[in-house]
């Protein structure tokens, strides 16, 4: 059930439920990306990489891992369908961009809770260069850019009318067609652009969602990876109990996983 809130959740979350129309668009566009990426900085040298999915229609875009999109048919269904288990991705997020208000709101789903937070869409002082090379047979040019503790390299094409991007990307004269870090930690690299035919419908409805702010799911979702016992022991379906013995390895466990992810995106 989507309004149905943990108890560990509302202790740990001062939130409200945020009044918005609901959102629907028809995909246009499906661009798709080959994100390369080092989650530990104490090992950049093992690489692991994703395939990435932007959708793009009138105003609105949604941003996800192609495993998210296929593991949880509910951003497609706009919130009327149970969410089917999600596929092994890094990434669990989804991001909608709102061009008509500003805006794009980040979602998480934790156990059987959706979250999201909202942020303006101008994040990023862009620069733009005169250099320019071609990809995928697209004229490009050179833009960049510091954002969230990183410098950044993109490249834009003014062939394809859409003012996007992967993950929170977004402002230029066109699609970002490649995007990196100056260490290359996080590589986005055009795999496939379509034009979808016929339009794919969308739609969700932000009042099954819980608001809250960017350091509060980020707190939060920490202490699930951490230990996501507390979060999972009083589901109905679930009733599970372990003993003290076997609960404490899993949390050195999740909380040794979780140290090796310290190399996100995004630095704060």
């Amino acid at each position: 059930m989507l309004k149905k809130t943990l108890p560990a959740l509302l202790f740990l979350v001062s939130i409200a439920i945020y009044s918005q129309k609901k959102v629907a668009t028809d995909f246009q566009y499906k661009v798709t990306y080959n994100l390369t990426y080092s989650l530990d900085s104490t090992d950049l040298e093992n690489k692991k990489t994703e395939y990435m999915v932007l959708f793009s229609g009138d105003g609105i875009s949604s941003y996800s891992s192609r495993a998210k999109l296929l593991g949880n048919s509910v951003i497609l269904k706009g919130n009327t369908a149970n969410t089917s288990k999600s596929a092994l991705t890094d990434f669990q997020y989804i991001i909608i961009k709102n061009t008509k208000e500003d805006s794009l709101a980040y979602t998480l789903q934790i156990v059987e809770d959706f979250f999201y937070y909202k942020q303006k869409l101008d994040l990023f002082d862009w620069k733009l260069h005169e250099d320019t090379k071609v990809i995928k047979g697209y004229n490009a040019q050179k833009a960049t850019m510091t954002y969230s503790g990183r410098d950044y390299i993109a490249w834009f094409t003014l062939e394809i009318p859409i003012s996007d991007g992967p993950f929170k990307f977004n402002g230029l004269p066109g699609l970002i067609l490649e995007i990196a870090d100056t260490k290359n930690h996080h590589v986005f690299e055009l795999h496939s652009f379509e034009k979808l035919n016929p339009k794919i419908p969308f739609k969700t409805n932000f009042k099954q969602y819980i608001y809250t702010t960017k350091e509060k799911l980020k707190e939060v979702n920490s202490r699930y990876r951490k230990d996501p016992y507390p979060f999972v022991k009083n589901l109905s379906r679930a009733k599970i109990k372990i003993t003290p013995e076997v609960h404490a390895q899993y949390v050195k466990m999740f909380k040794a996983r979780f140290e090796k992810e310290n190399n996100r995106i995004e630095k704060y």
